[in-house]
């Protein structure tokens, strides 16, 4: 009772709750889906309480900081926009977040008690993706042991086709490319803020091979092209005392050939690139045909030729499965894919004014990073999220817009944060 009668005098207690909430939004964001929405609810729900408690002062601060919030809000306001010619709650039930977390989270954000303990959110973070990786690779040992007339056997195949180290059986909780992203985050912030994480050298080694291991076995392609890219950036920044074009001209040849060669280990990529050059042999395929990612690619252009200023609206979706099925593509009409690009996605929605909103948003941390409490950490998270929008509408699942929302506004926090 004495600890909680001290909590409710503290001034900035519900700054402090939200920040504990955070952490625990942080730590399960991997898990099952609906586990991190309670205490994201409750994040946002402190956060209100501090905006009532601290009306003048945060709306000053809110004035000051804008920079944190506006683009993302922006952004949900165009969905707004669009909601007010096709209102249906569904369109912006997941879309909420690009305006709840950054108006309502503004003031934890900015704490004094958040930036002091900053550290907890990221490790609550890394611990996450760090136990299911060792859940996920435990479960599949555990099933893959078997007893056969007193013989203890490792038999980690469910079937000739399928082993319990397949790509679908280590994501149980989302898609293997959204957890991929995860992972390769965690890796670049094992590497880029190690230290400031007070982690040891030995642990984030570790760590880092045994993610990478991780990475192998989810077998993504989007995750193995991003892997090389970041591998890239990394001995880029590491090694910027030799000449850059040498080093650039050294390394880039060095990645090819390490994605060449990890297709030609992991037998999911091999199956996928078999297929493509199977398609390819065939006339009327065409690059387009090649794979349902091509297929989606090649319909949302079609539709955005036809509408390229104002989109077709937040029934993309719809028209998008519409299409599919005027070009034949039955599988991707039924599965009701979406664009798997997300400048596509967003330009097939919304046009013009949304792809320039969508670039303003990615924009805006890259070219004002050094007003930021740590620039180094900008790059690397743009470089995940740009590439991954590639193969993927990532800002149009739940996956997607609660880790993007949440990590932009916790890198964007400006150095001065709560002065007002």
């Amino acid at each position: 009772m004495a600890i909680i009668q001290r909590f409710f005098q503290m001034e900035d207690k519900w700054s402090i709750a939200g920040f504990y909430a955070l952490c625990l939004t942080f730590f399960l964001i991997s898990f099952p889906r609906s586990w991190s929405l309670y205490p994201l609810g409750a994040f946002l729900f402190f956060g209100l309480l501090e905006w009532i408690s601290k009306f003048n002062l945060i709306k000053e601060l809110f004035t000051r900081k804008i920079l944190l919030i506006f683009p993302p809000v922006v952004y949900f306001v165009l969905h707004g926009v669009y909601f007010i010619l096709n209102p249906e709650w569904y369109y912006l039930e997941k879309r909420l977040m690009f305006f709840l977390i950054p108006l309502l989270g503004l003031p934890i954000f900015t704490s004094d008690y958040l930036f002091e303990n900053i550290r907890s959110i990221f490790k609550a973070f890394i611990l996450g993706i760090f136990l299911i990786c060792i859940f996920q690779f435990s479960r599949a040992s555990w099933e893959s042991i078997e007893i056969t007339n007193g013989v203890l056997k490792f038999n980690p195949v469910v079937n000739e086709e399928v082993s319990r180290f397949h790509w679908d059986m280590l994501s149980t909780f989302e898609h293997p490319t959204y957890l991929t992203i995860k992972v390769l985050w965690v890796m670049s912030l094992l590497y880029s803020a190690g230290q400031f994480l007070n982690i040891k050298v030995s642990l984030r080694i570790f760590f880092i091979l045994l993610l990478s291991v991780f990475i192998f076995f989810l077998s993504s392609r989007a995750g193995i092209i991003l892997t090389a890219i970041l591998f890239i950036y990394f001995t880029y920044d590491y090694l910027k005392t030799i000449r850059k074009t040498l080093l650039l001209l050294i390394m880039i040849p060095v990645a090819v050939f390490v994605i060449i060669r990890v297709n030609s280990l992991n037998k999911r990529l091999n199956h996928k690139l078999e297929e493509i050059v199977e398609r390819s042999s065939i006339e009327k395929a065409g690059f387009k045909g090649l794979d349902p990612r091509t297929k989606s690619w090649f319909s949302a252009i079609n539709l955005i030729k036809e509408k390229p200023v104002f989109g077709v609206g937040l029934n993309a979706t719809n028209i998008l499965a519409e299409e599919y099925s005027r070009q034949g593509y039955k599988t991707e009409a039924e599965l009701r894919l979406n664009a798997h690009n997300q400048f596509l996605e967003t330009q097939l929605t919304f046009g013009i004014p949304g792809t320039i909103i969508l670039l303003w948003m990615l924009l805006t941390p890259l070219i004002r990073r050094k007003e930021m409490w740590n620039p180094e950490l900008v790059i690397p998270f743009l470089i995940i999220i740009s590439v991954s929008m590639i193969f993927e509408s990532i800002l149009v699942r739940q996956w997607g817009i609660m880790f993007f929302v949440l990590f932009y506004c916790l890198l964007t926090i400006p150095k001065g944060r709560t002065e007002v």
